[in-house]
């Protein structure tokens, strides 16, 4: 039988991209995954009819249902509900000292590893789709799907590459009890607040060792992830070749999602701007050079006006020099299609005009986008 969880007041938020389905209390499917809220009235009409999701042991169970062949491909919006819970509950064992927190951290990382080596576009989309107001754990998983795929177009071994999501799963664990509510914050930080931030480094790292967390690459990215090439950042002002690029690599990843995000204080900056902004300042450029490329100019995930006025989001990149493969979502009359028509963008007709700033982010299908078909 089929298990469903009440929802609490907050967990959808108005204009974000909802992260998992949402049924009534039958088990009537009311809302899919990416579905937006666009407004207080209607999230309140909701609520009022009983707001429940799959509980994590059945979306396990759904999960499982699936064929397990070692070839099976990992979705990434299939796999997120899941993936948050498990990083919450690995954040807390490693707080708490527990003696199983390495193994968890590995068998994530190596999970977060796997389904971006799988499904590189997906993992993209993600990013870029569930910008609104990001919570820390997000942010978090963004980060590390980010740096596993810049390690692998700069051609790391695999354990190489696992310390680096581990490192980006766990550098920022000494701000988790601030983090949220720092970002949604609209006031100035306070001397103690900017005192947390420049600890939190070491305050990380000597978090890991407690919980027996001792690779030296993960606990070296953590703790100079906020150090700069020239010397000015914290907390030890390294400068230099000294900063292990697997810091240099959560830092970029970091700023990059910060800048992509909508918070209570300021607008999203649209992509292609703060691609430009990154470059100006690129410290290492074999690693700028790797995120670029695998971000390209219209990375999965984006909104983009195709040369016929249509809206579409672009799903996947190709090698084609003249645009990835995008669907359209939005006639050139804009209104809402009922469903998602690919096109590409390579094709004169479909040519991409320019990147797609819209105030309100419009409901999409993920499953639909980046079908495991």
């Amino acid at each position: 039988m089929t298990e469903y969880v009440k929802l609490k007041p907050g967990a959808v938020t108005v204009g974000k991209p909802l992260l998992f389905s949402v049924y009534d209390s039958s088990g009537n499917l009311l809302l899919q995954q990416g579905y937006v809220i666009n407004s207080h009235e209607q999230l309140d009409r909701l609520y009022d009819r009983g707001l429940f999701h799959m509980s994590l042991a059945q979306t396990v169970s759904k999960r499982s249902e699936q064929p397990q062949t070692d070839d099976r491909r990992l979705n990434p919006f299939t796999e997120l509900p899941v993936l948050l819970e498990d990083l919450e509950t690995l954040l807390t064992h490693v707080v708490g000292a527990q003696e199983d927190s390495a193994r968890r951290l590995r068998q994530l990382a190596s999970r977060i590893l796997r389904m971006s080596h799988d499904d590189p576009d997906a993992c993209l989309g993600l990013v870029h789709i569930n910008t609104i107001e990001p919570s820390a754990y997000e942010q978090t998983l963004y980060h590390a799907i980010l740096g596993s795929l810049i390690g692998q177009h700069l051609g790391w071994e695999e354990e190489r590459l696992v310390s680096q999501v581990m490192a980006s799963l766990t550098a920022n664990i000494a701000l988790l009890p601030y983090q949220d509510k720092l970002n949604r914050s609209r006031n100035p930080l306070t001397e103690a607040q900017r005192a947390v931030l420049r600890k939190h480094p070491d305050l990380s790292s000597q978090a890991l060792l407690r919980a027996g967390i001792s690779d030296p690459l993960t606990l070296a990215a953590v703790q100079q992830h906020h150090e700069h090439p020239d010397g000015s950042g914290y907390p030890q002002g390294l400068s230099g070749q000294v900063i292990v690029p697997e810091a240099q690599i959560l830092a970029l990843t970091e700023r990059y999602t910060a800048m992509i995000s909508q918070r209570a204080y300021r607008a999203r900056m649209p992509v292609n701007l703060a691609l430009r902004e990154l470059a100006h300042h690129a410290a290492n450029p074999e690693i700028y050079v790797a995120f670029f490329a695998q971000l390209t100019p219209y990375p999965p995930g984006v909104l983009v006006e195709l040369i016929n006025g249509e809206v579409a989001v672009v799903t996947h990149r190709t090698r084609h020099p003249h645009g990835p493969r995008v669907r359209a979502i939005i006639s050139s009359r804009g209104s809402m299609y009922h469903g998602a028509f690919l096109r590409e963008s390579a094709e004169p007709e479909f040519a991409i005009r320019e990147l797609k700033a819209m105030p309100n982010q419009p409901s999409l299908n993920p499953l639909l986008l980046w079908s495991t078909v």
